[in-house]
C-alpha cells in the first residue's frame, strides 16, 4: 500500500468526506514532496546546523570555564602577594597579561627527519619550557617560596592546555562553517564526549594544584614516600639534579635508593638524571630499577587496581623513559614496573580514596619484589613517577 492510500484511509477514519479527503491528500502530499526536496538539496545545511549548535555550545562553555580559571589564578596570585605583605594596589592587569601570554606560549617540535640526537633536543626543549614558565611566574611572585610558585606553574600549565583545546576546536568549527563542510564538524562532534571528560579533568586539576593537594598522578611519589617510612634508616644523598629527591634507605638489609620529584611543590622532577647520577657517578649497581606510576585504566577496570610488569612505568613524551631505558640496557639492569590504574579525571583531580588505598597495596608489592629478587647486601633503585604536588619526602 503506497503513502497516498495510507493517508486516504486515515482521513476516511477521521470522518472527513471523500472530496474533503482528496483535498487533504493533495495538500499533504505536496507538503511531503516539498519537505523531501528541501531535505535533498539542503541536507548538508541541516547537518551543519545540528552539529554546529552542539559544538558551538561546547565552545561557549569552554570559553566561560577558561575565563573562570584565569580569574581563579589571578585571585590566587593576588592573595599570595597580599599575604606576603605586598602593597594593596596589586596590578591585576599585569598579572592577567602574563598569564594569558603563557597560555599562548608555543613549544615547536624538533625536526625528526634525522633522529640522531632527537631525545637530547626534546629534553632541552622541555627543560627550556619549564624554566621559562617558572621564571615568568616567579616574576609575578618574587618573594614567595618556591613550593607555592610551583603550584601556580602547574595551574597555568593546565590553563595552557585548556586554551589549546579551545583554539583547535574553534579552528575546525569556523573552517566547517566557512566551507559548508559538515564532515569536519561531524568529526569534532564525535570527539565531544572524550573532550568533555578531558576538559573536566583539567578544570578540576587547576584548583587542586593551587590548593597544593595531591592529585591521582601523585600515586607514584606517594608510594615512594610511604615505602621510605618502612625502612629502618633513611638518609638523603646530596646531588645537583634539579627538582629531584634521592634518598638511601635500609630495607631488611637491602640498600634501596629512592628517586622521586622533590615535593611538596607541584613538579615531576628529572628522574632520568637522578638515575644516571646514581648509576654513572655514584657507581650504584642495582639488581632492579623499579618504577611506580599511575596508569590510565580501561573502561571496566576498577579504579585502584594494580598491574605489575616489566619496562619503565612512565608517561609523557617519552624523553625520560628513553633515557632510563638506555641506562638500563647499557648496564644490563632489569626493569620492573608497578602500575596503579585510574581514569583521566581521577589522575588530574584530587586523589580519590580508592587510589590512596591502592598506594598501600603498591608499597607491599614493591616490598615483595625486593624480598624475592634482591638478596641482603644488594642494591635496588625505586622510582616514584608522577607529579609530587602535596607529597613531601
Amino acid at each position: 500500500m503506497d503513502l497516498l492510500a495510507v493517508l486516504q484511509q486515515v482521513l476516511l477514519q477521521t470522518g472527513l468526506g471523500t472530496s474533503q479527503s482528496n483535498a487533504w491528500l493533495i495538500f499533504l502530499s505536496n507538503i511531503i514532496w516539498i519537505a523531501m526536496i528541501f531535505l535533498f538539496f539542503f541536507q548538508d545545511y541541516v547537518m551543519i546546523w545540528r552539529y554546529a549548535y552542539t559544538v558551538g555550545s561546547f565552545l561557549t562553555n569552554l570559553n566561560r570555564l577558561i575565563t573562570n580559571n584565569v580569574n581563579l589564578v589571578i585571585n590566587h596570585v593576588d592573595q599570595l602577594l597580599r599575604s606576603n605583605g605586598s602593597p594593596k594596589n596589586v596590578n591585576k592587569d599585569a598579572i592577567e597579561k602574563t598569564i594569558k601570554d603563557l597560555m599562548d606560549f608555543v613549544v615547536i617540535e624538533p625536526v625528526n627527519a634525522e633522529p640522531t640526537g632527537l631525545m637530547r633536543t626534546l629534553k632541552l626543549l622541555v627543560t627550556t619550557y619549564n624554566d621559562r614558565l617558572e621564571d615568568s611566574i616567579r616574576s609575578l611572585l618574587p618573594s614567595i617560596e618556591r613550593t607555592l610558585v610551583q603550584n601556580v606553574v602547574d595551574a597555568v600549565d593546565g590553563l595552557r592546555e585548556l586554551n589549546f583545546i579551545y583554539k583547535v576546536i574553534m579552528h575546525y568549527y569556523r573552517l566547517s562553517n566557512k566551507y559548508r563542510n559538515p564532515y569536519l564538524m561531524m568529526q569534532v562532534y564525535m570527539l565531544l564526549p572524550i573532550l568533555r571528560e578531558y576538559v573536566n579533568a583539567l578544570n578540576g586539576a587547576i584548583s587542586t594544584f593551587l590548593k597544593g593537594q595531591p592529585v591521582g598522578d601523585a600515586a607514584g611519589p606517594l608510594t615512594a614516600y610511604r615505602f621510605m617510612r618502612s625502612c629502618s634508616s633513611v638518609e638523603e644523598i646530596s646531588h645537583n639534579v634539579k627538582d629531584t629527591y634521592i634518598g638511601l634507605c635500609n630495607f631488611e638489609g637491602r640498600r634501596v635508593y629512592v628517586v622521586k620529584a622533590r615535593g611538596p611543590g607541584g613538579t615531576v622532577g628529572n628522574l632520568d638524571d637522578g638515575i644516571a647520577y646514581l648509576v654513572e657517578r655514584v657507581s650504584v649497581k642495582p639488581r632492579f630499577i623499579i618504577t611506580v606510576d599511575a596508569a590510565l585504566k580501561l573502561e571496566g577496570e576498577r579504579t585502584g587496581s594494580i598491574a605489575e610488569g616489566v619496562g619503565v612505568a612512565m608517561g609523557g613524551i617519552g624523553v625520560e623513559r628513553f633515557n632510563i631505558e638506555r641506562i638500563a640496557s647499557k648496564y644490563g639492569i632489569p626493569l620492573y614496573a608497578v602500575l596503579i590504574k585510574m581514569s583521566m579525571p581521577e589522575a588530574l583531580s584530587a586523589m580519590p580514596k580508592e587510589v590512596e588505598g591502592a598506594v598501600n597495596d603498591a608499597v607491599e608489592r614493591v616490598k615483595r619484589v625486593i624480598r624475592e629478587g634482591v638478596r641482603e647486601g644488594e642494591e635496588v633503585i625505586l622510582v616514584g613517577v608522577g607529579n609530587t604536588g602535596g607529597v613531601a619526602q
